[in-house]
Order: structure tokens, then sequence, then C-alpha cells
């Protein structure tokens, strides 16, 4: 397939833990009592705005996932500065999956729309703070909600609209099988696209393999004390054990990075600099034929609509061979939460 074609969740919590979470008051019941029929044509409304590009496309996609899978339609208000990069979205003024059949986007009212849907869910807290059954779902960051699950059908089966609030609802199930829906749903328009091409097909007329490499800077500094923050010379060490597993042919390197990369910092390495802006460098890693780079959202997604093969790089200085690049199939199930993505 071409590049531009087109749950189980770590640390899930249980009932009385989402219960502790102000999901309201959910029961009890088999996966078997909640089929597609008993949450069709109820609507989801997604209410956190989460990070920046990768971090919207990850929970959004997930959404999307669970709503072809289960029937439901997902809004996101909070995608509203992402839209505009997307032709399924861009003349929105809500964001959505299934897309209404014609929209034409009302200067002013999408920023409007997503203060309502937050002031509501406000509303809907408040209720449920009393004991009041609403539909309102809340995470706390450190939980974890399966869209598969009756702790998830059982509220959207009671209500007709429902508000999520927070980060890790999950459905990688449904982000493994209906990838195809969602990858052309964030189809970027052709513009962004041939931003890409122009960089990416230089390097595959040469026929040479095109590494994709994520330089994650900026915020990852402070981001879980550092933990993340490698060098570039701790990247350019990884990129010559790369170019040693892959020695059977020519590698070259896609760099991507969110800070200027000093211009010496891969001397002798046979590297191309990614086109720039956010949506097309992490289009560019998607369409690599391998991609490296510390944990993130943003080479979860590009690996995930690519269908790329990625190696992340948990320590800098542990070895790895070719079996260590691994497609995301499931959409970043564990996935941490990026601030600048």
């Amino acid at each position: 397939m071409s590049r531009f074609a087109h749950v189980v969740i770590r640390g899930s919590v249980d009932h009385s833990e989402i219960v502790g979470a102000e999901v309201g008051n959910i029961r009890e019941r088999s996966a078997a009592d909640h089929g597609a029929s008993s949450v069709s044509g109820h609507k989801v409304v997604i209410v956190s705005r989460v990070g920046r590009l990768a971090n919207r496309l990850l929970l959004f996609g997930h959404f999307i996932g669970a709503a072809v899978g289960r029937g439901f339609t997902v809004f996101d208000p909070a995608f509203l500065s992402m839209a505009r990069y997307f032709p399924a979205t861009a003349k929105a003024t809500v964001c959505r999956y299934p897309p209404a059949a014609s929209s034409l986007a009302v200067p002013g009212a999408a920023p409007i729309a997503f203060c309502a849907s937050v002031g509501w869910s406000e509303v809907l807290h408040g209720i449920q703070r009393l004991g009041g059954d609403v539909g309102l779902i809340r995470l706390r960051r450190d939980q974890t909600l399966d869209l598969n699950s009756p702790a998830f059908l059982d509220v959207v089966a009671r209500h007709n609209v429902v508000f999520v609030r927070d980060w890790f609802f999950r459905n990688g199930t449904n982000c493994a099988r209906h990838r195809d829906v969602i990858c052309s749903f964030f189809t970027p328009f052709e513009k962004h696209l041939e931003g890409v091409r122009s960089v990416v097909e230089p390097v595959r007329e040469q026929g040479r393999l095109l590494v994709g490499v994520h330089i994650r800077r900026g915020d990852y500094q402070s981001f879980k004390s550092g933990r993340f923050f490698y060098s570039h010379a701790q990247y350019r060490e990884i990129m010559l054990s790369a170019e040693e597993i892959f020695g059977e042919r020519e590698v070259a390197f896609l760099v991507c990075s969110d800070e200027p990369v000093p211009r010496d910092a891969f001397a002798g390495l046979d590297v191309v600099s990614g086109p720039g802006s956010a949506i097309e460098d992490l289009y560019a890693l998607a369409a690599c034929d391998r991609i490296i780079g510390a944990p993130s959202t943003f080479t979860t997604w590009a690996s995930y609509y690519g269908a790329v093969p990625r190696y992340t790089i948990h320590d800098p200085s542990a070895s790895f061979d070719c079996s260590s690049f691994v497609v995301d199939r499931g959409l970043g199930r564990s996935a941490e939460p990026d601030q600048v993505t």
C-alpha cells in the first residue's frame, strides 16, 4: 500500500477505580451486553486539548476506531487548530467522524463550540459530584480506559451524548482493524504531501534505504526529568549503528527536529533535512522505510500511518538490530502524552 493511500491498555483501571475518577455510577456488565446496536447513533464529544498535532491525531484516531467499530458519532471540537491540514476537517465547524454529508465552516464558530463543550462538561461534572448519572467520563492522568470495555460502552448506551475528558482513552484493537479508515480521514492536503515528496523522492530515486530520525529536544529537557533528552552525539552513534545493521544497502537519514541541528552534528553521514513544518515532518517520517526516535506520539503516528517499522530509543547506549524495528499497528496503546507535538 502506498504511504499516502488511503484493547489492552497499560495500567487499565477497573470499574471501582473509574468511579473514583468521576465516570459516574457504572454498572458491571459482560462485554456481550454491549454490541454496536446499544450505542449506534449516540454521540461522544472530546473536550480534552492535550498537546499539539500528534497528540490530537492519536486521541481522535482512537475514538474514530471505536466509532467505526461501534456505530456512534465522535465530535472533537478540540481538534479545531489542526483542522486546516486535512480535507476531512478543514471546512467543519466541529470536527467529527463520520463527517457530515455537507459542511461549511462558519467564521468564529469553532472556538465557540469548543468553549461551549468545555463549559457544559463542567456543568455535568457539578451534577455528577452530587451523585447524578450524567453523560460525562473524566479520567485522572494516571488512568486509562479501553473504549471497547463495558466501563465505557455502558455510559454511552445510557446517554445520547457523552462528554469525555483527559488523555488515556485507548482502543488498539479497532485502530488496527480500521486503520485504512483512520488514515484516509487524516490524509493531509495535497500541498503538504507535495512538500513531503520533494524531500523523499530524490532519495528514493537513488535506491537508498531511507531512515527517518526524529530528534526530540526542546521540552524533553524537562519532560520526565530529561529521561529522553538525548544529545546529538548520542543520535549520531545510533545512526552509525543503523548503518551497520542495514549494511547490505546504502542508507540515507531524513532528520526532523524541533530545534536547529548543528551543521557538523552528522558529518560523514548521508543526511537530508525534513521539510521543516510539523505537519510535513510528521508525514515525511511516515514515508520513510524505517523510523528512529525517542518515545513520542510523533513517531507513533508516523509509524502507524505509514506502516513503517520504528525503533524507539529508551536507552541510547543499548544495542539493537533489524528485529528492534516494529510497526505500531495499535496506534500507541501505551503512548505517553507529549506536551509539544
